[in-house]
């Protein structure tokens, strides 16, 4: 008749099994001289049963989902108000109320910096508009001095030279011929002066007339000739520099146009990167301050933070939270558990971890609620291993989820202890054995088996292990008797290994007479190693 899983997993059922096989070890062994120091409680008989392949596991109830609430306050604050631990609370309740004065002394100083950069930048922005009609002003001033240049050359080169030219040539022309008519009347004169018809003094004049007249004819032609061949080169030379000049001090202007423009527009940019910043640094401190108080974002039953994280040093020296305790940012205050799913979070050692797989069933024991059995399915295995800390540093377990099933009038919450049952497995018709009574002698494994004279050590090949029975595949048979502890040394009968029963048992032997394990299989955990081997 196959055993159940939660027949075995009360202690109770436990101990009548042992019980009953111990009397049954009485039974058949009264009036036995050879076994008559060991009690009938350490002799069992090998049985052929189904068993569950189940492995042990502790930790916690966790809730499935949960909000969780911590602070987001930069740097460190105090809490000022909160709201007692385990309190209903529905969406919108303030939680926690944290200090905000030096926060508040922040936010004034950063709208001061705010205002004042707001200022610069619009000052920044008068000197950018500013800039760009002076740079206008100054292009049109520099645009009117070349055309007023290439004015005065067009003037000077069609109107002032042509003038200055055709007067000169003409007085050229007209001293010439005053010159040639004053000449032609001096002979007149010269010949009236000796015939007496004029005087000695009209004679002088007109000599005098003509050396004017020579005169003014040679200042002519060389007033013409200066003109022509130095003035005009150096009225040209100083018309075509004056409009080189007012090109080139355009080309300049429009440069420091530009440059003076990039530098007002940087500026006016900087200005506003700074607001910017200061906006920004101006909302942050408005988050602090609305961060601040904390509100429940939905319903739930309150939890510290500090009663999920109890093995925490600063919890440990400070206690559970409380009005004036210190806090700092993303410290996790209170948690808000959906109480409706539940999970158990337990530690599983990591020899066992490989084969416990998502969808196999547990049987869950919660103290807390009065020893409660809940029934769940494994949810998840987690991924990396975890130490067991500065005080088991060689210890290395894997945390599991099990999804809980609701059961009715069991009231679950989270952080109750727990114990879970995690069936791995079910063997069906096996030839079993208790965990306990299996040895190991190097590779071989074996049993302490009853005989006349005491015990001998059989080998056997063990199959499948749970954490209370063990698969023998070969070795030994049905009802005979075995012990459940390590033999002393004056029990046993015989201490080397008999090679025939160790050929029966799947063991070989090498050229030396060493047995050799069976390439099937390593010694797993639950597996002892003998004191007396």
């Amino acid at each position: 008749m196959r055993t159940s899983l939660r027949t075995l997993l009360r202690p109770t059922t436990i101990a009548l099994v042992v019980g009953a096989a111990a009397s049954a070890s009485v039974l058949s062994g009264c009036g036995d001289s050879d076994t008559a120091s060991t009690t009938s409680s350490e002799i069992t008989r090998v049985s052929n049963r189904d068993f569950e392949i189940t492995t042990l596991a502790t930790g916690e109830l966790q809730s499935r989902n949960k909000v969780e609430i911590r602070s987001r306050v930069e740097g460190t604050t105090s809490i000022v108000e909160i709201v007692p631990e385990g309190s209903r609370v529905k969406e919108g309740d303030v939680l926690v109320r944290l200090n905000e004065d030096e926060i508040k002394r922040e936010l004034e100083e950063e709208e001061l910096q705010y205002s004042e950069a707001k200022l610069n930048l619009e000052a920044a922005q008068s000197e950018y508009e500013i800039q760009i009609s002076d740079n206008a002003a100054n292009l049109r001033k520099a645009q009117l001095a070349v055309d007023l240049a290439e004015l005065a050359l067009e003037q000077w080169v069609s109107g002032d030279h042509t003038k200055q030219l055709a007067e000169r040539n003409t007085a050229v022309e007209k001293t010439t011929r005053d010159l040639e008519r004053l000449q032609e009347k001096i002979v007149k004169s010269r010949d009236l002066y000796e015939r007496k018809f004029l005087s000695y003094d009209e004679w002088q004049r007109d000599e005098i007339a003509l050396l004017e007249a020579e005169a003014a004819a040679s200042n002519a032609k060389l007033d013409l000739r200066v003109y022509t061949e130095y003035q005009t080169k150096a009225d040209r030379a100083q018309k075509e520099s004056d409009l080189e000049e007012a090109r080139q001090e355009l080309v300049r202007v429009e440069k420091a146009n530009d440059i003076n423009l990039k530098n007002k527009a940087s500026r006016r940019e900087n200005r506003a990167v700074q607001l910017a910043r200061r906006e920004e640094r101006l909302e942050g401190q408005r988050q602090q301050l609305r961060a601040c108080e904390i509100v429940a974002p939905r319903s739930g039953l309150v939890v510290y933070g500090t009663s999920l994280d109890s093995d925490n040093w600063r919890n440990q020296n400070e206690g559970p939270l409380s009005i004036g305790r210190q806090v700092r940012q993303n410290d996790l205050l209170i948690v808000l558990p959906d109480t409706s799913e539940m999970v158990a979070s337990v530690k599983v050692h990591e020899s066992m971890a490989g084969r416990i797989r998502p969808g196999q069933t547990a049987s869950v024991r919660v103290e807390a609620a009065g020893n409660a059995m809940v029934e769940g399915v494994v949810d998840s295995v987690g991924v990396l291993a975890e130490g067991g800390g500065w005080r088991d540093p060689n210890r290395r377990e894997y945390t599991v989820k099990v999804q809980l099933t609701p059961r009715e009038g069991v009231d679950l919450k989270p952080s109750m202890r727990c114990e879970a049952r995690i069936t791995l497995g079910e063997v069906d018709g096996a030839l079993t054995v208790p965990v306990q009574a299996v040895f190991s002698d190097g590779p071989v494994r074996f049993v302490y088996v009853e005989s006349a004279e005491g015990y001998e050590r059989r080998p056997v090949g063990v199959g499948r292990r749970s954490d209370l029975f063990a698969e023998i595949t070969a070795g030994i048979d049905e009802g005979e008797r075995i012990l459940l502890r390590s033999a002393r040394p004056g029990e046993i009968t015989k201490r080397e290994w008999d090679e025939a029963a160790l050929t029966r048992a799947g063991y070989s032997v090498d050229e030396d007479g060493n047995p050799q394990a069976p390439t099937r299989g390593r010694r797993g955990p639950g597996i002892p190693v003998a004191s007396d081997a």
